[in-house]
């Protein structure tokens, strides 16, 4: 049986370069902590086309922005 389960990927607290907003510490890819929050749209089908800033000006990596490719500051509509 395959599953999900929680890691800082997927946690609404995760920023660039893998640190955690909440903690203000840098964190692993297998770390979670009690304070996770998952984000609720994010999904293996996430990338820039379903990011609420693709082709905008709050877009942090416009040159780089592309379908199929997604960062850390993807961003739900």
């Amino acid at each position: 049986m395959i599953k999900s389960v929680n890691s800082c990927l997927t946690c609404e607290n995760l920023v660039e370069s893998l640190k955690c907003s909440k903690h203000n510490f840098s964190v692993e890819i297998d770390n979670v902590c009690n304070d996770h929050s998952i984000k609720k749209a994010f999904s293996k089908l996430s990338d820039c086309l379903s990011c609420s800033n693709y082709k905008k000006s709050e877009c942090p990596n416009p040159g780089s922005s592309a379908p199929g490719m997604l960062c850390f500051s993807w961003s739900t509509y």
